[in-house]
């Protein structure tokens, strides 16, 4: 087990793809989120997403984590990675936890299997993921909460009212800070509940209790030899009454 202090960091700079296709990804993949450990003040970061199944992961994968309080100013984290994990336990009680892991590149095999190894690595192999994830949960609602913070791709809430249960609450999604359209939103993983329109906004309806809104988009690459595509997911966490 280890044990360190994550420390405020700058925003993450955007990530561009020349002379790429866009398209949106379907939502049956894996994402990464965070939810109360059995500890108060800790938060569990969970793997998975495949019928609901959690995965385990090498620490390593999850890159950064940022707390922010009420106000937006960031709020220093104590990071522990474990065998079952990775837990976090903000200094201060926070009302924003951001995430940056990256699952690195999978290579489909010509038998069809799944392997994290480049596409150069796989003899005779044609498709390669490079799969990078997001995640945001909002703990407490406030104005800061509709900014965004610079992620690559991102989803901001547009109001900082409290969701509830049943009544639409609508998002942004962003790539690079600028509005994304046609990008799907799911719950949980699982269906549609709607595409971005031309302003990068979309409506998603809450149920009771602890929400995860999915958003994700593939983008094809050409000439790289490492991999074919390039992949971004998100999860957006927050609790609806």
């Amino acid at each position: 087990m280890s044990m360190n202090l994550v420390r405020p960091m700058r925003a993450l700079a955007g990530f561009g793809l020349a002379a790429a296709t866009l398209y949106c990804a379907s939502a049956s993949a894996h994402t990464v989120w965070l939810q109360p450990d059995s500890t108060p003040g800790v938060y569990r970061v969970y793997f998975g997403g495949h019928a609901g199944k959690l995965e385990s992961y090498p620490a390593d994968k999850l890159k950064s984590a940022d707390a922010y309080d009420a106000s937006g100013k960031r709020i220093d984290m104590i990071r522990t990675d474990a065998a079952d994990g990775v837990r976090l336990r903000p200094v201060r009680e926070p009302a924003l936890i951001a995430m940056h892991y990256e699952n690195g590149i999978w290579t489909r095999t010509p038998e069809g299997r799944s392997v994290n190894k480049t596409l150069d690595e796989v003899p005779g192999a044609k498709q390669a993921t490079n799969a990078v994830k997001y995640h945001k949960t909002i703990l407490q609602w406030t104005p800061f909460v509709t900014q965004t913070l610079g992620q690559p791709f991102e989803v901001t809430p547009l109001e900082a009212k409290a969701p509830r249960a049943g009544q639409p609450l609508r998002v942004r999604i962003t790539i690079d800070g600028k509005p994304a359209a046609g990008i799907k939103i799911g719950r949980d993983e699982e269906g549609s509940e709607g595409i971005s329109d031309a302003d990068g906004v979309a409506s998603f309806v809450p149920t009771k209790g602890f929400n995860k809104l999915w958003s994700g988009q593939r983008t094809k690459v050409s000439g790289n030899p490492k991999f074919t595509e390039f992949s971004y997911e998100y999860l957006f966490g927050f609790h609806a009454e």
